[in-house]
């Protein structure tokens, strides 16, 4: 496990699901953790840790500089699950397209920031590649070579930043490096991906319904992704990665786990003219760069959701 014993760190979205996880990791390894979100300042944060509640857009120089940043670990973004909506235009803009321009035109001259780590997505990967109508008998494997064509203005936000930050080393790699994950399908606590959604349904003894349950997908523990953020973080890695677990699962896979747990569970399959998916990451430049690759796959973290949604 990377050291990040009192070094400074700025976090960004620290409050949501991947940030969480991260900032209780970097607090267990000593870390000065400041963390700036939209959301209340989460219960369980301990009293040191410096947080800022409100839009970073409005975020200044000068209270950054203040901080003396070493490690920016970016994660606040919007997103909207399935199909963007109409007003989403206007969200995409302000806090993802706008943000994080923001965020790096306020750090950029910052004599102390050493290392920025972006919570990017593999929706910035042509959709093309992955997407299909009729079901598939593998996943596709997409590494940091497949081609560019981002699905949704999310991706395409994604995209812009990882340029940018790309932008500014090229001008600052002796004092500044960056580094993007293409992070793939995440899950975890508190979540509102598609598997917490079903473990709440369950518990209620309500019916969950599926479409397309042929297609795969990715899907990477937001505890593995915090963890993998920080090993990228004191890598020598540049550039964008890929984030994800190297094991596609089958939605009808995920079905039979949740069964498990839930022999009752009601499922109500619906006919969809949506494509199926069948993505993928390639891990292995993760791998060679960090000699690690995330640990829990469904069967170890579907366990944990449900505990913590009992609670």
């Amino acid at each position: 496990m990377p050291d990040f014993h009192d070094t400074q760190v700025f976090v960004s979205g620290g409050a949501g699901v991947i940030g969480a996880a991260l900032v209780k990791l970097l607090h267990q390894q000593g870390a000065n953790i400041f963390v700036g979100d939209l959301k209340p300042r989460p219960s369980d944060f301990p009293s040191e840790i410096k947080y800022r509640q409100g839009d970073l857009n409005t975020i200044t120089k000068e209270e950054l500089d203040s901080f003396r940043p070493e490690f920016f670990f970016h994660l606040a973004a919007t997103f909207e699950r399935s199909v963007e909506t109409y007003d989403f235009w206007g969200e995409n803009f302000h806090h993802n397209v706008k943000l994080s321009h923001h965020l790096m035109d306020c750090l950029k001259e910052c004599n102390s920031l050493k290392r920025v780590v972006f919570a990017s997505s593999y929706l910035v990967y042509d959709p093309k590649l992955y997407l299909f109508d009729l079901p598939q008998a593998d996943p596709v494997r997409l590494d940091e070579y497949s081609p560019i064509c981002p699905r949704n203005l999310c991706g395409m936000a994604k995209l812009l930043h990882e340029q940018e930050i790309s932008f500014l080393q090229s001008f600052k790699q002796q004092t500044l490096s960056t580094v993007s994950a293409r992070i793939f399908r995440s899950y975890g606590k508190n979540s509102r991906d598609v598997i917490s959604r079903w473990i709440r349904a369950c518990l209620k003894g309500e019916p969950i319904t599926v479409f397309r349950k042929e297609g795969f997908f990715d899907f990477v523990f937001a505890e593995n992704v915090a963890e993998g953020l920080m090993r990228l973080a004191l890598s020598e890695a540049t550039g964008p990665i890929n984030l994800g677990t190297d094991n596609a699962r089958q939605i009808g896979e995920v079905l039979d786990i949740l069964q498990q747990h839930f022999p009752k569970m009601q499922v109500k399959e619906e006919a969809s003219d949506i494509p199926i998916e069948v993505s993928q990451a390639n891990m292995d430049r993760f791998k060679e760069v960090t000699g690690w690759i995330p640990p829990h796959q469904l069967e170890d973290a579907i366990p944990k959701i449900i505990d913590h949604e009992k609670t």
